[in-house]
């Protein structure tokens, strides 16, 4: 499903407007530009809208958009020439582009300095439709400014499927240069975007489709295949009992004497596995800190991230959400009366500690189990820079490593020698870094409002 991660706009030279219905399966957005700051723009970029909020388009079938879109924009050209004409505005005419949505399908027009863009994986950025060779700069005829020019446009169809995870990117040309200029991974595609919203002009949509979330059910057992299965493996046990006699209770019998009475034997098991210990556990030659993931968050993240086996916890001023690791959607979200210092999983739970020296004691479905008001109270830790892993942590490795975090980095250190063995540079500052687990081989870290998933990868 096709949802909008982030827009922008700045009025009165810009719009941009997205409306889908409620299953997310049909939508349409329209985004507008103009170099100018007059108070006759917000007139003309309001009628633009009426106009297509009253075409019909949603009653448009997919195998009708292509022709409704050139015969469409063809009549708004001559509707918005007429008005430009009229206005006091140096350039007559507007950057426009305008996409309806079917599922995972995009049609769109585009016209003037507004230009799109697929995210495609980590480190893919295509351009689709006009072409991006100079962004914004060229003749009028060139831009093709709809309502600009005193004759007919050639209105040209675009479209495109938006395959899952993959972003539409709506940008105007002076910031899609810089984009592209300073873009190094996909994943820090919007904060570089969202960067320049202080900057003259600045416009951006982006959507992204979303996989489904909604997993089909596990089938159970019947109580007649459980009655089956039983009365079959009951029929196999009495047919081996039948074909072997008491020859095989005393063949059992057998072998638990002599595994009691051989001590050396189980010695020398012992040093062998040992052995393929040291083997398989040798000098790690390779460490390299990645991020695995990134995802936006819609709040601002004010402790430590932590865990247990299958989720994430993170609390935000007053509100605890619970994350899946496996799906990273949201399980559930509490709020409390007092503002949230610290988390910490325990074997009930998990454990919150408030400003007002209270400690509420949930499960793992968030339901509280206990609270009590304590005489001690909760101060809020600073973040300890330094962490250590040991052979007991992560068995890949057999001696201990430290990770050193800094504002905007984060090294690997081996700590018997201090040589550095990887470093990971970060876009904005580091706020909170979590503790190592050992499950998943990954660090939790908080950058902004984004939440950032780092893998410890070891090549022995």
């Amino acid at each position: 499903m096709i949802t909008i991660q982030s827009k922008f706009s700045q009025a009165p030279q810009s719009i941009c407007e997205y409306q889908a219905s409620r299953d997310g399966r049909y939508g349409w957005l329209l985004c507008t530009l103009h170099q100018e700051q007059d108070h006759q723009l917000e007139e003309i970029q309001a009628e633009i809208k009426l106009e297509i909020m009253n075409s019909g388009v949603q009653n448009i079938s997919k195998m009708e958009i292509e022709n409704w879109l050139k015969t469409y924009f063809n009549d708004l050209h001559w509707k918005l020439h007429a008005r430009f004409r009229k206005s006091e505005l140096q350039e007559k005419g507007i950057s426009l582009l305008f996409a309806v949505i079917y599922d995972c399908e995009v049609y769109f027009v585009q016209f003037g300095r507004l230009f799109a863009a697929i995210a495609r994986g980590k480190k893919k950025l295509e351009a689709v439709g006009k072409h991006w060779k100079n962004y914004h700069v060229g003749s009028l005829s060139e831009l093709g400014l709809l309502g600009c020019l005193e004759e007919d446009i050639k209105v040209r169809t675009q479209h495109l499927h938006l395959a899952e995870n993959e972003s539409l990117i709506i940008l105007p040309g002076h910031i899609a240069g810089k984009v592209l200029e300073n873009l190094e991974e996909n994943s820090s595609l919007r904060p570089l975007i969202e960067s320049y919203s202080g900057m003259p002009g600045s416009l951006w949509m982006i959507l992204k489709n979303m996989p489904q979330l909604v997993k089909a059910k596990k089938r159970r057992l019947t109580k007649l295949e459980v009655s089956s299965i039983i009365l079959l493996g009951a029929t196999f046990l009495a047919v081996l009992y039948m074909a072997f006699g008491n020859r095989l209770l005393d063949v059992l019998f057998h072998r638990v004497r002599k595994e009691v009475i051989a001590g050396p034997i189980k010695e020398v098991r012992q040093n062998l596995i040992e052995d393929v210990g040291s083997v398989v556990n040798s000098p790690a030659r390779r460490i390299e800190l990645a991020v695995e993931w990134s995802a936006p968050m819609d709040y601002e993240i004010t402790a430590v991230p932590v865990f247990d086996l299958k989720n994430i916890y993170l609390a935000s001023h007053d509100d605890l959400v619970a994350y899946s690791k496996n799906t990273h959607g949201q399980l559930w979200q509490k709020a409390f009366a007092q503002k949230i210092v610290s988390v910490l999983p325990n074997d009930a739970g998990i454990a919150v500690c408030l400003e007002s020296s209270q400690t509420v004691c949930l499960d793992a479905q968030g339901k509280e189990l206990w609270s009590r008001d304590l005489a001690t109270s909760c101060e809020r830790a600073a973040q300890n820079p330094l962490c250590e892993i040991t052979y007991e942590d992560d068995k890949r490795i057999n001696r201990s490593i430290m990770v050193v975090s800094g504002d905007q980095a984060i090294s690997v250190v081996d700590s018997r020698n201090g040589e550095q063995m990887s470093e990971l540079k970060l876009k904005e500052k580091l706020r909170y870094l979590s503790a190592y687990d050992d499950l998943d081989s990954c660090f939790y870290a908080v950058m902004g409002n984004w939440l950032l998933c780092l893998r410890l990868k070891i090549v022995n």
